[in-house]
């Protein structure tokens, strides 16, 4: 089962498994746990046992391979085709019980850490429905693992897709030179290109971010999708600026990157801090 998995294997899992990548969602986890109250850090201590952050982090990828987890894929993004609105999306998701994208896989995930009754509940009924097992045993381990990993998703734009293409998935392009899809690029490419660390790109992200913290903790969750929604728009609107010549793919290099990686590093940083924000909420301090 996998909470017999040694979670230490996590930290190594490849970059292929999901938004941002392996490393994006240890940046995210790591810029997190570096700005908890001492408080809440404990809360969350507790909660890890003897793993950290950062490994939790990427567990809810990790589980995509395994069939019963197939209930909890479609809270790892959201759907919002260009004719309709966060609110439009919101009001047709809340007239059905099921839990249907990102915004409210972190909502129940808020809810298991602050014991409401009832989204513990749902959480455990739709475990046992579906024969899986909670994290390291725990249901507090399982939702702080959603969360972290839930909140870096929404602030990567192609979670916020459009159905159409797949949140970019159906789009091809060349990024040095190599062939990937614009999905891919965001989840992994323009951070991997780095060739850091996780720790040296979270420490990074932060210092470069550090005067828009207070900002970016007062944001509410729409305002966290609507940005994502809004880089979207300007993604796809400068996606042909330069095309390769002879397959006519967009083509990506230096300027690409030098463009887009602080954009990265700012929605990273936003997704740590404010993923601390939460927390700090749900456990004091």
């Amino acid at each position: 089962m996998l909470n017999r998995i040694p979670l230490l294997l996590l930290i190594f899992l490849p970059q292929f498994l999901g938004a941002w990548g392996a490393n994006g969602h240890r940046i995210v986890a790591k810029i997190c746990y570096d700005n908890l109250t001492p408080t809440a850090r404990q809360r969350v201590d507790a909660a890890m046992g003897d793993n950290l952050l950062e490994q939790l982090s990427t567990w809810p990828d990790y589980i995509k391979a395994v069939k019963g987890w197939d209930f909890a894929k479609p809270w790892h993004y959201m759907t919002v085709n260009t004719d309709r609105t966060v609110q439009d999306v919101d009001a047709s998701n809340r007239q059905r019980p099921a839990v249907d994208d990102v915004r409210e896989g972190i909502e129940l995930m808020l809810g298991v850490l602050k014991n409401d009754r009832d989204c513990r509940q749902k959480l455990e009924d739709l475990m046992a429905e579906n024969r899986v097992e909670a994290l390291a045993g725990s249901l507090d381990a399982t939702a702080l693992a959603f969360l972290i990993h839930f909140v870096g998703d929404v602030h990567q734009p192609m979670h916020v897709g459009k159905n159409r293409d797949l949140g970019g998935n159906k789009i091809s392009v060349l990024y040095f030179g190599d062939r990937y899809n614009l999905h891919s690029v965001w989840d992994t490419q323009i951070i991997e290109h780095e060739r850091l660390s996780y720790t040296e790109f979270a420490r990074f992200a932060s210092v470069h971010n550090r005067s828009r913290k207070t900002e970016w903790e007062n944001d509410d969750l729409e305002t966290w999708i609507q940005e994502s929604i809004d880089l979207r728009e300007d993604l796809y609107n400068t996606l042909y600026n330069r095309t390769d010549r002879d397959t006519g793919l967009p083509e990506f290099g230096y300027d690409y990157q030098h463009d887009y990686l602080p954009v990265v590093e700012a929605r990273l940083a936003a997704a740590g801090y404010r993923a601390a924000a939460l927390l700090n909420g749900v456990f004091g301090g």
